[in-house]
């Protein structure tokens, strides 16, 4: 007598189970840096102010920029930050990759791919620093190509890294400062957040403000990181890619609604007060989480540079070929 009634509850129950598992939230890794300014952008992804039942970022980070470019060259992540010019270059290296949204642009009136020098040092111009030591993370990163970029086509100097008119130097950038104040380097380029927090109230001085005149050389901001991910998976998954995209871009607009909430937050992590971390955020650097209406123009100049430069062997026909069809747009 009982057995159609059980037969009916684990029939509901299989049915139930199997709605579930249709309904489950696809998962996106993403591969990203400890930074203050990578960090904000996906503050309220993390703490649960925006959010997506149907996909989950799970957020993952490495040690260093050579880390992550490995990781990206292995296909460690699903999404992954990399630079312009690196795009292209992976495309030449047999990966499929596409862009999903820009990470970050430099803010043309900001100081993001400044160079600096001591305040009191006779380098007034960056002609000055001919045949001078200039300090940077990495000479591969794409804030230094820019720079040299900048030095190369408005300048007319030799920004090349080994027989060029300077001397680039690899270093940690927590090594900057004392390299600059022992006078072991002349020059050198802060990254990210230190290129604020370092150089506030008048410690350094720039003889060169490269986001401005990228800004000049290429008609619109400089998109520095792109967001990425790797076509075949990205076309398998069309629906968590967008979703996710979405909600990154969502995320960065939550900062720019909260900002006191986030950078609060954020901060004390890094050993920041919070107004330091605001105001490189709002205007060193521009993270929208979405391309913008010269990002597309920018990276074709980009690229024609690259190509000029002997960094690509073949440049793509327009910006489509590396965009994906789905990008999370401004």
């Amino acid at each position: 007598m009982k057995m159609p009634i059980i037969r009916r509850l684990v029939t509901a129950f299989a049915l139930m189970c199997g709605l579930n598992a249709a309904t489950a939230a696809e998962t996106i890794t993403y591969g990203s840096l400890p930074d203050p300014g990578y960090d904000a952008v996906v503050w309220a992804i993390e703490n649960g102010k925006v959010s997506d039942p149907n996909v989950t970022l799970k957020i993952e980070r490495v040690s260093s920029i050579p880390a992550l470019m490995q990781a990206a060259m292995t296909q460690q992540f699903n999404l992954m930050p990399n630079g312009v010019l690196s795009l292209p270059q992976m495309r030449e290296s047999g990966l499929k990759v596409k862009v999903l949204s820009t990470l970050l642009r430099y803010h043309p009136e900001g100081h993001s791919a400044d160079i600096w020098v001591m305040p009191n040092s006779p380098y007034k111009t960056i002609q000055d620093l001919k045949g001078k030591t200039i300090a940077v993370v990495s000479g591969e990163s794409q804030v230094v190509i820019s720079v040299r970029w900048a030095i190369s086509e408005r300048f007319g100097m030799n920004a090349d890294l080994v027989g060029g008119d300077f001397r680039w130097v690899e270093m940690p950038q927590a090594q900057f400062e004392a390299a600059l104040q022992s006078g072991r380097v002349d020059a050198a380029q802060f990254n990210l957040v230190p290129s604020y927090s370092a150089t506030k109230d008048g410690k350094y001085r720039s003889v060169l403000q490269g986001s401005k005149e990228l800004d000049k050389m290429f008609g619109g901001p400089m998109p520095s990181n792109l967001l990425f991910g790797y076509e075949d998976d990205m076309n398998k998954r069309p629906e968590a890619y967008v979703a996710v995209g979405k909600l990154l871009k969502a995320s960065a607009e939550y900062v720019l609604k909260h900002p006191d909430e986030v950078f609060a937050a954020v901060a004390p992590k890094y050993k920041m007060s919070k107004d330091d971390l605001q105001t490189w955020f709002l205007t060193y650097a521009q993270m929208p989480m979405s391309v913008g209406p010269t990002d597309k123009s920018v990276m074709m100049k980009a690229w024609q540079i690259g190509l000029k430069t002997g960094m690509l062997k073949k440049m793509p026909d327009s910006a489509d070929e590396l965009m994906w069809s789905k990008a999370i747009m401004q």
